[in-house]
């Protein structure tokens, strides 16, 4: 039998949530999973969720957020965008986050099939505005790839940067603890199976929570992934 040469569909796959876990004490609470999305049965499309103005009492508040998706195709080329957004939020009586943005951005070139079928990934456009801790404003290291300027942009999918690991999830940044307060972690952007370097995952903000407040939560939360379908060689 000769080999598949030719592809019969593109298989797109995007998930977010804006914001999703619990609160542990002094009461539990689940937070649920707040504007969860994803791509369905693989198809293109356009998804929008929005919510303003959510509070649990004055524990957990955000004045508005977002998530959207959108998988489109244009001559052969198969673009997945994912966001997670939200502004105005407070965690406890200690941390404010001005805005986090998680956004996750993927180009597949069909021309590449089957030798590729795997898209390209960046997580340009990704940032964390003002993370406060008593109302000091926290400096935090993101990635490069988080800041890329359109001119890095234009050539990582075109296939000129494979090989730049400032491209790639590598090293998580260190996370930020605060005794009485717990451990936020942030930034962390990593592939969902490393051996296969096609999945990533972009949780923007992480916190372990603890003392007098304790709560796990997760906000910005993407991820992004697509193949040409029959699977080739990558």
């Amino acid at each position: 039998m000769l080999p598949q040469t030719k592809m019969q569909k593109y298989l797109f796959k995007g998930h977010a949530a804006a914001l999703q876990g619990s609160i542990h004490k002094p009461y539990f609470q689940e937070l649920g999973d707040h504007l969860a999305i994803a791509t369905y049965a693989g198809s293109g499309g356009r998804t929008e969720c929005t919510n303003h103005d959510f509070a649990v009492g004055e524990d957990i508040s955000y004045k508005f957020a977002r998530t959207r998706i959108e998988a489109v195709t244009n001559d052969g080329i198969y673009q997945t965008t994912v966001v997670a957004h939200i502004e105005g939020l407070q965690i406890g009586k200690r941390l404010t986050v001005d805005e986090v943005i998680c956004r996750l951005h993927s180009v597949y070139d069909s021309r590449t099939y089957p030798k590729r079928c795997l898209p390209r990934i960046l997580p340009a456009g990704s940032t964390i505005r003002n993370l406060r801790i008593d109302g000091e404003i926290q400096k935090l290291h993101l990635p490069p790839a988080f800041d890329a300027d359109q001119r890095t942009h234009d050539a990582f999918f075109l296939g000129e940067r494979d090989e730049d690991e400032t491209l790639q999830p590598g090293p998580i940044p260190e996370p930020i603890y605060r005794q009485g307060l717990g451990t936020i972690f942030y930034a962390e952007w990593t592939w969902v199976h490393p051996q296969e370097r096609h999945q990533q995952r972009l949780t923007m903000l992480r916190l372990a929570l603890g003392s007098q407040f304790g709560a796990a939560i997760n906000v910005g939360i993407g991820g992004s992934d697509g193949t040409g379908w029959p699977p080739g060689l990558s």
